[in-house]
């Protein structure tokens, strides 16, 4: 079979066989280096072909082989779930719940430690009374022992300490000092603030006042945490 090159017009002498029964081959001119397409030859060829060829005969083609072809096949994309709804409600719901325990842990807290709130800001003990519940009274969990008043050139001089019996530290409110005739009926009083701010558990603070003046009558005193 003669096969032309479409560039340089260089023909080439070509074997049926390797191009029969193929949609044909890629070849490349020997020449020029073109290549191209070469269609393959019909089943029946004829020998006259060859005979009506004229010009210079190349002996042979160069017909480099198929080079192997690769398809890429992209990945296939996995859709996406959608989101479940019934996900989508217990999730709110479950944020629900976890807001309303906080504001139940919250309102519990104040009410527990209203002591505490009313000894750091007094005006709140109105607003328990309000919403039905008591203050607790000042110095819970504080007591005052080892009072000890003695006469001075002046008056009185009162002395005291308030020990923390319980097991975390409490604010010190202000101390009232009364004097009581031999009837229990008090007769005189003062306030006086507290030795410190604050008092860990375990521990005392010594307390010391002056009585000056103090009424004739007087035969005892009595020292107790004064009302915000």
């Amino acid at each position: 079979m003669i096969v032309s090159c479409p560039v340089c017009r260089t023909r080439y002498r070509v074997e049926e066989e390797a191009l029969r029964g193929q949609s044909g081959r890629t070849v490349r001119c020997a020449n020029c280096g073109h290549t191209w397409h070469q269609a393959a030859p019909p089943e029946l060829a004829s020998d006259r072909d060859e005979a009506k060829t004229d010009g210079r005969i190349e002996p042979a083609l160069e017909v480099p082989p198929r080079p192997a072809t690769t398809l890429e096949v992209p990945p296939r994309q996995r859709a996406l779930p959608e989101p479940s709804r019934r996900r989508s409600r217990w999730r709110v719901l479950r944020w629900l719940l976890v807001a309303v325990l906080l504001a139940l842990a919250l309102v519990a807290g104040i009410v527990i430690a209203r002591g505490a709130v009313v000894a750091l800001w007094p005006p709140a003990a109105r607003l328990y009374a309000l919403a039905g519940f008591s203050a607790e009274p000042p110095g819970t969990g504080l007591k005052i022992e080892k009072l000890a008043p003695s006469r001075t050139p002046d008056g009185l001089l009162i002395e005291g300490d308030i020990a923390n019996d319980g097991k975390t530290t409490q604010n010190l409110p202000r101390l009232r000092v009364a004097l009581r005739d031999s009837a229990e009926k008090e007769v005189q009083f003062k306030i006086i603030d507290p030795p410190k701010p604050r008092l860990p558990p375990g521990a005392v603070a010594h307390f010391k006042t002056p009585f000056d003046h103090p009424d004739d009558a007087a035969t005892g005193v009595v020292v107790t945490f004064a009302k915000p």
